[in-house]
């Protein structure tokens, strides 16, 4: 029987179905514990050695070794009935493991025997994986898998009187030392803090060692989310404790990541090195105060504080970096650009104020408004992605993982196609197995959002009429989105993810489709990216492009999905007095051979200054070389061949 148990941190434990006790783990990992049980005389275990297995194979995509015993069991020759069509290794537990493993990031998986028992140990997230086991038949048995329920771990033991005393106590102490407006945590001459005293928690070294976590542990039930820590507390002082380095205080940069301020003054910091478990940490402090501590005569220690913390602009009171070369700092060779959204009918911002609200609330809704039998919709997980310096958890991609269609980890093409959902119901059966999902509004929080908008031509014609294709709009959208953790939907989990979809003309809302629909996942990555290096406008000065937003957004609209198409896209900054609306524009439902021309007869136009029926004419005699037409209207103008009314009036 396997038992099976796990929690997010702490302890883990794990038994065998006869009830009893497995060795007790502190890991934060979940706990797989396997005993080979049947009705026949069981085999005596024999433990030779542990050693990574290096010769099962697996799929080039799992990147990681399994620690298995080998040569557990001396009568081998009672594996019983496994599944059909497999190889198998000669160890009962190597082919067990085989079973177990699946395409994950983890580094490693460790196993140890314990007694006639494999406790294998996996993360939290691969619990589903592993459950895929009950069932299967072992060792003439079927293994039965399920989450192991003990008392003494998943159940939380009640506070004593005390622990509760001590907590209230702590967390009044805590409110006290609070400024909320400053935003400021006065943690300093904490030895000398009467309350603490009285609570004897220097009492002893072992008292005074533990102070501090349960401290940081008061901060988070109190400020309980990481955005509340961020938001209410900019300033920390550790000022006078007698502190001869940070590793009784370490837990600050876990707790409070973000912070913008630190006192460390009149402590009895040497060198640098007793500093050394906060380097890279605080990412985003700006002022520093060390006087009153050896360290600072240190030779290199202003530079040693400005490579730890790169926004750095105080440090002992005195100003070592401003705020204009901080910003330096953040270029990059290519300059972040203010995002491009070619979209002056107001389209796309319709689409995808539409889009994210829908799939928020009736994703049903919104895929038979705009998907048809031909759109295409695909995910993909990002588990490497860089992660924000706040520090959020990240939760597993159990949700999303076996619908993942990364291409470097899926390298079959069989199992490449099946990821690629196509039609409504195909679409509509994916999106009902993701987690319930809720972005930013894009009116109050534009900055969370970088969303660019592009004109595409040769899109295939749903009507069949233009073999050449037409046009449509090639929109990327960059986020962020809480995700709701099962039915209760009480616990949120943040992350980053960029979409990217191909609208064209059809049968939907608004006479319009999504072709394609492609959404990558990835851990919550922040929106520092999205902040343009310059305030200065893209080249096409028809864009409209606001300094602060990420999308245009003029005023909001009351449909759940978008209006009728009523006016084109422009790409040419320069106006034709002659030109209707959409003339030389890649707008749903037009050629692109049509759009090519047109733009043709506009360079002519203004090459020439003639008139947008002279143009077509002289490109249309020359067989469409532009080249050609205005070498032959240079030839008419200058025998005077052309009438007055060739030309555009008033030029």
């Amino acid at each position: 029987m396997f038992a099976l148990g796990h929690r997010a941190k702490g302890w883990f434990k794990s038994a065998c179905g006869d009830g009893r006790a497995a060795k007790r783990l502190r890991i934060p990992t979940a706990v797989l514990k396997a005993s080979f049980c049947s009705s026949r005389e069981e085999p005596t275990p024999q433990i030779k050695a542990l050693r990574p297995i290096h010769d099962l194979k697996f799929p080039r995509y799992v990147q990681h070794h399994i620690l298995a015993a080998t040569d557990v069991f001396a009568d081998t020759s009672s594996l019983g009935c496994l599944p059909s069509g497999a190889e198998y290794p000669r160890s009962t537990i190597e082919t067990l493991s085989k079973y177990v493993v699946q395409p994950l990031d983890s580094f490693s998986f460790k196993s140890q025997v314990e007694g006639d028992a494999l406790i294998i140990s996996v993360r939290p997230e691969q619990v589903g994986w592993v459950l895929k086991l009950h069932g299967v038949s072992f060792a003439s048995e079927p293994l039965t898998i399920e989450e192991y329920r003990d008392s003494g771990v998943s159940q939380k033991k009640p506070l004593s009187e005390a622990a509760l005393d001590t907590k209230a106590r702590m967390t009044a102490f805590l409110r006290k030392r609070y400024s909320e407006p400053g935003k400021l945590l006065n943690l300093s001459q904490l030895g000398t803090d009467q309350d603490l005293l009285d609570m004897g928690m220097f009492s002893t070294t072992a008292t005074e060692s533990k102070f501090f976590p349960a401290l940081m542990k008061i901060c988070e039930l109190t400020f309980d989310s990481p955005d509340k820590r961020r938001d209410l507390v900019h300033s920390v002082t550790l000022a006078q404790n007698k502190l001869p380095n940070v590793t009784s205080v370490t837990t600050l940069s876990q707790t409070f990541p973000a912070l913008k301020n630190l006192d460390l003054s009149n402590n009895q910091f040497k060198d640098i090195q007793s500093l050394l478990a906060w380097r890279w940490k605080f990412r985003e402090l700006e002022f520093l105060d060390l006087t009153g501590n050896p360290i600072s005569a240190e030779p290199n220690f202003k530079e040693t504080m400005l490579k730890w913390y790169p926004r750095l602009r105080t440090l002992n009171n005195v100003t070592v970096r401003t705020a204009e070369e901080i910003a330096a700092q953040r270029k990059t060779p290519i300059p972040i650009q203010p995002a491009s959204f070619q979209d002056e009918s107001r389209i796309g911002e319709n689409f995808v104020k539409a889009f994210f609200t829908g799939f928020d609330n009736d994703r049903n809704d919104l895929v038979n408004g705009i998907y048809d039998a031909k759109s295409t919709f695909s995910l993909s997980v990002n588990p490497i992605a860089p992660r924000a310096l706040q520090g959020n958890n990240v939760s597993g991609w159990d949700s999303y993982i076996r619908k993942s269609r990364n291409l470097l980890r899926v390298s079959q093409l069989p199992a490449r196609m099946a990821r690629i959902f196509v039609g409504t119901e195909k679409i509509r059966e994916v999106w009902s197995s993701l987690p319930k999902t809720k972005h930013p509004d894009l009116l109050t929080a534009p900055q969370d959002w970088l969303i660019e908008c592009h004109p595409i031509p040769g899109l295939p014609d749903p009507t069949n009429q233009s073999a050449t294709g037409v046009g449509g709009l090639l929109i990327t959208v960059h986020g962020k989105f809480e995700e709701f953790e099962g039915p209760t939907i009480n616990k949120t989990q943040m992350r980053s993810f960029d979409r990217t979809f191909i609208l064209g003309p059809g049968g939907g809302v608004g006479g319009l489709r999504v072709v394609n629909d492609m959404l990558c996942l990835r851990a919550f990555g922040g929106s520092e990216a999205f902040v343009p290096e310059t305030e200065q406008p893209p080249t096409n000065a028809a864009i409209p492009q606001p300094a602060q937003t990420a999308i245009p957004i003029p005023t909001p609209i009351a449909a759940p999905i978008p209006g009728p198409i009523t006016t084109p896209i422009p790409t040419t900054q320069q106006v034709h007095p002659e030109a209707k609306d959409g003339f030389g524009l890649a707008v749903p439902g037009k050629p692109a051979e049509q759009v090519q021309k047109e733009r043709t007869i506009l360079e002519t136009s203004f090459r020439t200054k003639m008139t947008l029926a002279y143009s077509e004419m002289a490109l249309s005699g020359n067989n469409w070389d532009i080249e050609a037409a205005l070498k032959n209207f240079e030839e008419l103008k200058n025998h005077g061949k052309l009438p007055p009314d060739a030309f555009l009036a008033g030029v």
